[in-house]
């Protein structure tokens, strides 16, 4: 959305001709007129009479959606802010349990499991491809909504704090208890040590998703509350200098990636095992994280 946009969507809303606003706004109908159609821009002091006029913010006013009401808006913006949550989650769960299906795959049947690493391989892809969409969904959420009026109460953020401090001792408790389990286990455990690893190794594992991922939903949700600062950040990657930022980052990451791929090819051409072979993506992806944290100039 636009001003141009906002305006002719709030005109209409409140059921006024552009010969009435102009005269609420003394000016003439054609200024108004060339205001919707983006041949030209109020002044300063018209801006903040508008916002004045139909009750709205001036970032709202230029950088919002104002076609839907308030209401509709944030009910998009909570119900895409508890979808990310969730399938952020699963990915990462989904990547972690694949850990898990490999070591039970390798001692059921080493000969097939343990060269193709099948389980492994097909787990790590839909946890990624997961991630992939929930990138993108984002992305493109941001692109159609820039700006959100903040709604959130602060009793529903109070609220929401007492879960979270909850969720989160819980899912720290998970993943100490895995440790405790684990070794417990082969403490007592009385079997043969590929077993005890394999089935151990599982047992870790799957507490240790069930941890990460209460974590990570948990955390995601309570960004959502930070409306002001999902503004703050869409202003900023909009901006000349986040863009450029944006530009720095992923050439970095492209030729870390670029990097790292080439590297897994060489490994699989002198046939090492597939999944030592894709250790250096594992790397590549860890590598990126930290260029981007170092090469991130973001001011918000």
């Amino acid at each position: 959305m636009n001003f141009t946009e906002n305006l002719k969507a709030l005109r209409e809303k409140d059921g006024i001709t552009q010969e009435q606003l102009a005269e609420q706004m003394d000016v003439s109908r054609q200024t108004i007129s060339k205001w919707e159609s983006g041949a030209s821009m109020p002044e300063m002091e018209k801006l903040v009479q508008l916002t004045e006029l139909f009750g709205c913010t001036m970032d709202g006013l230029l950088k919002g959606n104002l076609c839907l009401d308030t209401e509709k808006e944030s009910q998009l913006y909570d119900r895409h802010g508890n979808w990310v949550a969730k399938k952020a989650a699963a990915a990462t769960g989904i990547c972690i349990m694949s850990f898990a299906a490999q070591l039970v795959g390798e001692y059921i049947n080493p000969a097939f499991f343990g060269e193709s690493a099948v389980l492994f391989l097909v787990g790590a892809l839909i946890g990624t491809l997961l991630w992939v969409q929930v990138g993108m969904n984002a992305s493109h959420f941001r692109e159609k909504h820039p700006y959100i009026e903040p709604f959130y109460t602060e009793e529903e953020k109070e609220r929401f704090h007492q879960k979270y401090v909850g969720r989160m001792i819980a899912a720290i408790g998970i993943l100490i208890c895995s440790l405790i389990v684990t070794s417990s286990l082969y403490a007592v455990w009385n079997t043969n040590e590929d077993r005890m690893d394999a089935y151990g190794g599982f047992i870790f594992l799957t507490m240790a998703a069930v941890g990460v991922m209460i974590i990570v939903h948990t955390a995601l949700l309570a960004s959502k509350y930070h409306v002001e600062k999902y503004n703050a950040e869409n202003a900023w990657d909009a901006s000349e200098e986040g863009r450029a930022n944006a530009r720095r980052i992923g050439k970095a990451c492209g030729g870390i990636m670029a990097g790292a791929v080439i590297v897994c090819i060489v490994l699989w051409m002198f046939r090492v095992p597939h999944v030592a072979a894709g250790v250096p993506l594992a790397i590549g992806g860890i590598l990126c994280g930290i260029v981007t944290i170092f090469l991130n100039k973001k001011t918000v």
